[in-house]
């Protein structure tokens, strides 16, 4: 939930930026004001599965929420049947997008999708939104906050489920065995330039307050603290194990877990990311968040993992990482027309 904060505007913002580039020697997305919009969008609108009042959420003081799925997953898989419902039953508005290819392409397209629905439901409720991101879904929002600096100020909480901040070792080893990956997999590698570009200068932005939920036990995501962002004031990184010390999850298990929902909860409902001294301990025993069907589980769960094995076998194979877009790469020269 926001907590105000001054921004700084106008000649104080380009004076910043300016100081930034000279110090650090960062590239032109650091040097944007906070309201600049970008790179122009190649992507199409977004696939966009909404429901509830934005507007009406807001006013009541419940951000609505954009909802962003992992690497082979779509929102039905990721959100709908966990997530979704919680947010349903909280009467808070929420979208759950689709990303293109199972969010198994370049993550640099697939974020443009990001960039298009952050606008659209911000525009909608007229108030800032929140973002939940499982996955890739937990960082790809940050590469639309650090190249399209308008959506900053359009997004309150950012409530991250096991993201690859800083890549992992497990995309390594498969994209070298196989020689071959989805690009999307070759970007979250440990070591991958596109991972090098977005967290090249700073990692997080005033005025956004980011939680990292993780894992001890992550098998996709290793080790489970490249998830861990710098420390500041909006930052929070907490494991589920801190909670609920008896909770046993792994990688995909966080979309649906209890303490993950509880950490995640306190960030969406108090100003500032989350706090573990808030999160009331008397809440952990079951596995499964209040919004899950226990009879029904079995099913969903079952035809997430169906989902994501289904979306690896189809998903483009790449022999190498996608190039980075110009506006990304500190040795492009920008065409001028």
């Amino acid at each position: 939930m926001r907590q105000h904060r001054p921004r700084p505007f106008g000649v104080r913002a380009l004076l910043l930026g300016a100081l930034a580039v000279l110090v650090t020697g960062v590239g032109a997305a650091f040097a944007m004001p906070s309201r600049e919009p970008g790179p122009a969008l190649a992507a199409t609108e977004p696939v966009l599965h909404c429901a509830g009042d934005a507007a009406a959420s807001a006013r009541a003081g419940r951000a609505p929420v954009l909802l962003i799925h992992g690497t082979g997953s779509n929102f039905q898989a990721n959100f709908s049947w966990n997530w979704a419902r919680a947010f349903t039953a909280e009467k808070r508005a929420y979208c759950g997008i689709d990303l293109p290819e199972d969010a198994g392409g370049d993550i640099q397209l697939a974020a443009e999708h990001v960039v298009r629905a952050i606008r659209t439901l911000h525009r909608a409720a007229g108030a800032p939104i929140s973002i939940v991101g499982h996955s890739q879904g937990g960082l790809i929002g940050r590469w639309a906050l650090k190249y399209w600096p308008d959506t900053r100020e359009m997004v309150d909480d950012y409530v991250s489920l096991g993201a690859p901040n800083h890549g992992t070792a497990t995309f390594v080893a498969q994209c070298a065995a196989a020689g071959k990956c989805p690009a999307a997999r070759w970007q979250q590698r440990t070591g991958s330039r596109l991972l090098a570009a977005l967290n090249d200068g700073p990692q997080t932005w005033p005025g956004v307050d980011y939680t990292q939920v993780m894992v001890h036990s992550d098998e996709i995501v290793v080790p489970h603290t490249s998830s861990v962002l710098p420390a500041a004031t909006n930052v929070t990184n907490l494991e589920v194990g801190r909670i609920c010390p008896a909770e046993t999850v792994e990688h995909f298990g966080l979309a649906y877990d209890n303490a993950a929902y509880l950490i995640g909860q306190d960030a969406l409902t108090h100003p500032g990311p989350a706090q573990a001294s808030r999160i009331r301990t008397a809440r952990c025993g079951p596995p499964l968040m209040p919004a899950v069907d226990p009879l029904a589980f079995p099913t969903r769960a079952a035809a997430a993992l169906v989902q994501s094995a289904s979306a690896m076998v189809t998903a483009r194979q790449l022999t190498a990482e996608p190039p980075l877009r110009c506006y990304a790469d500190r040795s492009c020269t920008p065409v001028r027309r």
